[in-house]
């Protein structure tokens, strides 16, 4: 990372309210966490802080809008009924993720519930780690976010 550490993680997170108390560790070591509940918010704040943050935490299961300004894809049936279906959710995390991996080339961490061994593979293929969000603990994912700094 060089020079200046930069100490914003973008976390990524539909739930991130119920969640937030998770990343209370890594609070106390100085970094801010800078939340996004969806994937237009990711791509707001990503154009707006690019190079202050050190690593992305993604919940790959993220909705595109929380309006209905920008219509998410999906038929206009599904959005005017407000639902997006749970592989649009995930394939709008993927969206976002290969565009971080490829484009901004910022270290990446997974935190979701997916178990889909495809995509567990397309993840793997952009050689980003990944941790299970259920029964996660604030000191593993503190552990787990410091080793992914200290490897990048």
């Amino acid at each position: 990372m060089g020079g200046k550490l930069n100490k914003k993680i973008l976390w990524i997170e539909d739930d991130y309210r119920d969640l937030k108390g998770l990343l209370k560790p890594i609070e106390r070591r100085g970094f801010e966490v800078v939340s996004a509940r969806c994937y237009e918010q990711a791509i707001a704040e990503l154009a707006k802080l690019e190079n202050d943050f050190c690593l992305i935490v993604l919940d790959l299961i993220i909705p595109r809008s929380l309006t209905k300004i920008i219509p998410p894809k999906i038929s206009e049936e599904e959005y005017e009924n407000g639902s997006e279906t749970p592989d649009l959710l995930v394939e709008n995390g993927m969206e976002l993720l290969k565009y971080i991996k490829q484009e901004l080339k910022l270290p990446v961490i997974i935190l979701s519930i997916i178990s889909n061994n495809d995509i567990i593979h397309k993840i793997e293929e952009l050689n980003v780690k990944r941790i299970a969000k259920i029964g996660l603990l604030p000191n593993k994912l503190e552990e787990f976010i410091l080793n992914e700094l200290r490897d990048n």
